[in-house]
């Protein structure tokens, strides 16, 4: 159903339960009355074309998910420690492309892209160096010491700790 189809009220209805999801709250910012809003907002959630639009909408709305420091450290970690022989190995001379279903989600995150060239399949995985560097400088690995520019790196973990 196309949004025009909707009483201008109705919309104003839709736009303001797909924000708040509160049918009394979004019966008032469509104009209804504080004394029959509450009424009118579960009238209004029930009527079909209503109930159309709104699952369409929603169907068509981007996922969004909250992210913390700790997903964007996973995914650094994937990159930055990801092995290209879990991907492929070669055996007598064959290189051999391990099953997509036989990664593990590390693994996965890792992958910049799969395609099949004609002649086999490429796998480009994420910048493995790039990772690494931002890693090192959220860990504050990297400390400039004196004019001179030298770089000094202090390890106060083993690289295999950072992943877990």
């Amino acid at each position: 159903m196309e949004q025009s189809a909707l009483r201008r009220r109705d919309r104003r209805f839709l736009e303001a339960y797909l924000d708040t999801g509160d049918p009394e709250a979004s019966a008032l910012a469509a104009g209804c009355s504080q004394k029959r809003a509450k009424a009118a907002g579960e009238r209004l959630l029930k009527e079909p074309e209503i109930q159309r639009e709104l699952r369409q909408r929603l169907r068509d709305r981007p996922r969004v998910r909250e992210v913390s420091s700790r997903d964007i450290l996973a995914e650094l970690c994937a990159i930055a420690f990801s092995d290209f022989t879990q991907y492929v190995r070669v055996e007598d001379g064959n290189v051999l492309v391990t099953d997509s279903r036989d990664l593990d989600y590390s693994q996965r995150a890792a992958i910049a892209g799969i395609k099949d060239t004609g002649k086999g399949v490429e796998i480009k995985l994420h910048d493995k160096q790039k990772a690494l560097e931002i890693l090192a400088k959220y860990l504050g690995l990297f400390e400039h010491t004196g004019e001179d520019g030298v770089l000094r790196v202090e390890l106060s973990q083993l690289p295999g700790e950072w992943a877990e």
